[in-house]
C-alpha cells in the first residue's frame, strides 16, 4: 500500500510481469467463471484465522474488509456452504468492530467543521499506521454488510457499543472529513484536497489513497451518511492537479491519473481509476474533459502487464481493483464501446459480451491456482488479491454517490441502492 515502504512484509516477491500484448485466448465460459468465485470463496474461508481475521503481516484489518466484501457480494454463490459462510463473516465483522478506534472530531484549520456545529464521533481503523488505506476497505465491507438493516445496532461492546450501523458510516465520514488536506495545512500547496496515509491527516495528499477516502464516503452514503460540501469542493482541487494535462511539462500521458500530480513522474493505472472514482463521486458527467480523458488512458494502456510494482494493469490487484470499481460505476458491465483494446475473448457463451469486464474474467479465470487463490504481485497477495479478484469475477456493484445540499449535515438522508447481482446494467 505506502509508497514510502521499501518492503511490506519481508520475503514478498517482487517479480515484474512482462506487457502483455494484444492476443486471442480462449474465453472463461460462465460455469469457469462461476466456478472460479466457488474455488476463490472457499480459499478465503480455508484460510480465515480463528480471531475471525485474515492474516497480511500488520495490516490484518485490511485484509479482513476485503474477504468480508468478496463474501457478500457473492452470498448468491454460497450454496450449501451458506451457514459456515455466514459464521465466517459475522466473526470476520465482530473482529473489525472490535479493533475500531474513535477520535474527537472538530472545526477544521480551514474553518470548516464536519460535525456542522460543535464536535462529533469519527472512526476508524488504525491498519499498522495507515489508517487511510485500511478504513477505506473497511467501510466498502460494512457498507455491504449492513445494507439491509441500517438502522441496527451493530455492537453492544468495543469502542463502537451501542452505534447504528448509520453512526458507524457517519463517524467514518466525519474522520475523513476532519483529515482532508486543507490549504492551511499542505506540505505542498498544490497538494490539496486529498487525503494521506494517516488518520487524522497529515497536510499532504496522494491519488492512491485518496481513493480509499472517496470509497467510504460512497459507501457511507449508503447507510445513510451525509458528505460535508466542502469535502466535495476540496477533492475537485485535487482531481484537478491529479491527472496529466495533454502537453504537460512533465512528459506525462494525458489523461493519467498521477500519484501525487504529474511532476511525481508517476502517473499509471491505478490512479487513474482512483481520478475516476473521485470524479463521479464529485457529479462530473460522462461527457465531462477529465472523465474522457481518463477512460482514454486506460484503453491505450489496458493490455500492459504489471511492471515496476505500480504499474500495469493484468496481474496488477491494485490497480485491476481500482479500474474495475471506476469503469464499473462510470460504464457498467456491458459497455462494449469504450474499452475497446482487449487481450482477446475468444468464442463466448451466448450469455457474455467481448468486452473490458469479460477481459478480466477471462484472465482470473486462465491465471487462479489450484487451490482457488491468486499469486498478486509486489505488496498485493494472498487474501486481498484473491478478496479483489473474487470480486472482480462476480461482478460486484459499486453504490451510486448520491447528491447532496452542500450546507446540510443530516443523518438518514435515505438509502442509496446497493445492487450485488451478477451483469446487473446500469442505467444511471
Amino acid at each position: 500500500m505506502s509508497r514510502q515502504k521499501v518492503a511490506w512484509l519481508a520475503g514478498v516477491a517482487l517479480s515484474a510481469m512482462t506487457a502483455l500484448a494484444p492476443v486471442t485466448v480462449m474465453a472463461a465460459t460462465e460455469v469457469q467463471i462461476v466456478g472460479a468465485i466457488d474455488n476463490g470463496l472457499a480459499n478465503l474461508a480455508a484460510t480465515q484465522a480463528p480471531g475471525g481475521y485474515w492474516s497480511y503481516g500488520g495490516y490484518e484489518e485490511a485484509a479482513t474488509g476485503a474477504a468480508i466484501g468478496a463474501f457478500i457480494s457473492q452470498e448468491s454463490h454460497w450454496g450449501a456452504n451458506a451457514p459456515a459462510y455466514q459464521s465466517d463473516v459475522n466473526n470476520a465483522v465482530s473482529y473489525l468492530l472490535a479493533n475500531a478506534s474513535t477520535s474527537t472530531v472538530g472545526v477544521r484549520d480551514d474553518g470548516n467543521n464536519p460535525c456542522g456545529t460543535g464536535t462529533c464521533t469519527g472512526v476508524y481503523w488504525y491498519g499498522a499506521g495507515e489508517s487511510t488505506y485500511t478504513t477505506g476497505i473497511v467501510a466498502s465491507a460494512i457498507g455491504q454488510y449492513a445494507a439491509s438493516n441500517p438502522s441496527a445496532i451493530a455492537t453492544t461492546s468495543g469502542p463502537l457499543a451501542g452505534m447504528t450501523w448509520t453512526q458507524i458510516a457517519q463517524g467514518i465520514t466525519n474522520e475523513y472529513a476532519g483529515s482532508q488536506t486543507t490549504v492551511n495545512n499542505a506540505i505542498v500547496s498544490n497538494r490539496v484536497g486529498g487525503w494521506r496515509y494517516y488518520i487524522p491527516g497529515n497536510g499532504d495528499s496522494d491519488s492512491s489513497t485518496t481513493q480509499w477516502a472517496v470509497l467510504s464516503m460512497i459507501y457511507d452514503q449508503s447507510l445513510g451518511a451525509t458528505t460535508p460540501g466542502f469535502v466535495k469542493t476540496g477533492l475537485a482541487t485535487w482531481l484537478a492537479f491529479a491527472q496529466a494535462e495533454a502537453g504537460n511539462p512533465y512528459g506525462q500521458p494525458a489523461g493519467a491519473g498521477c500519484y501525487q500530480g504529474p511532476p511525481s513522474g508517476l502517473c499509471e493505472q491505478s490512479d487513474t481509476g482512483s481520478v475516476l472514482l473521485g470524479l463521479k463521486f464529485i457529479g462530473a458527467g460522462l461527457s465531462d474533459t477529465a472523465v474522457q480523458n481518463a477512460l482514454a488512458f486506460l484503453n491505450a494502456h489496458w493490455t500492459e502487464g504489471a511492471n515496476g510494482t505500480w504499474y500495469g494493469n493484468f496481474g496488477q490487484p491494485y490497480a485491476m481493483w481500482a479500474d474495475y470499481k471506476a469503469l464499473e460505476l462510470w460504464l457498467g458491465l456491458d459497455n462494449t464501446t469504450t474499452i475497446t483494446n482487449l487481450l482477446g475473448c475468444g468464442s463466448l457463451d451466448s450469455t457474455q459480451v467481448c468486452n473490458w469486464w469479460q477481459d478480466y474474467n477471462n484472465w482470473l479465470v486462465a491465471n487462479q491456482n489450484a487451490d482457488g487463490s491468486w499469486n498478486g504481485y509486489a505488496y498485493w497477495y494472498g487474501p486481498l488479491a484473491t478478496a479483489w479478484d473474487v470480486s472482480i469475477l462476480g461482478g460486484t456493484v459499486i453504490p451510486v454517490a448520491t447528491p447532496e445540499p452542500a450546507a446540510l449535515l443530516v443523518l438518514g438522508a435515505g438509502l442509496a441502492g446497493l445492487g450485488l447481482v451478477r451483469r446487473r446494467r446500469r442505467t444511471d
